[in-house]
């Protein structure tokens, strides 16, 4: 039986070291067997023109929120990016991190009028890209960690969505 690899970045090194962010040695490749998930704002550059600033964010956000819970607060690499995010999860966790997934996309079509684009990206076709995703731990204080990749996998994963 394949190991359950869904601990995995709750049991990485955390490093406080800013230096180390730019430090490849302090990043570990996800396991073959993890997900990305990506998720886009469609046209959020107008839809801030329009004053939907604080919709936009939200969309993005909630993401997070949706996975943190689908996770019961599971720790997960995941980071914001203002008009979307993007996460990483285990294999044991793709069927309910793609339900809240489409669940986050509906509620940001039905309650903020913004179409969320998501896809989940197993690790695995990243690689096959010749790109990679590593992730690091970098705690700024002693309450707070925060997660960073390495790669380009990321990149990728969400150029393919958008395509």
């Amino acid at each position: 039986m394949p190991q359950d690899n869904a601990e995995f970045y709750a049991r990485l090194p955390v490093f406080a070291d800013f230096a180390g962010v730019m430090d490849p040695a302090k990043y570990q490749p996800l396991p073959e067997d993890w997900l990305i998930g990506v998720t886009d704002v469609e046209q959020s550059t107008q839809a801030i023109d329009d004053g939907r600033y604080k919709a936009v964010n939200t969309a993005g956000a909630s993401v997070i929120s949706a996975v943190t819970n689908a996770l019961a607060g599971r720790a997960f690499p995941f980071v914001f990016g203002g008009d979307g995010a993007s996460v990483a999860v285990s294999a044991r966790d793709e069927a309910s991190v793609r339900a809240v997934l489409a669940a986050t996309a509906a509620w940001s079509r039905d309650e903020l009028d913004l179409t969320l684009r998501a896809a989940l990206v197993p690790v695995s076709a990243v690689r096959a890209q010749g790109l990679d995703v590593a992730v690091a731990r970098f705690a700024p204080s002693e309450n707070v960690s925060y997660a960073m990749f390495f790669g380009g996998g990321l990149t990728w994963a969400e150029r393919a969505m958008k395509a």
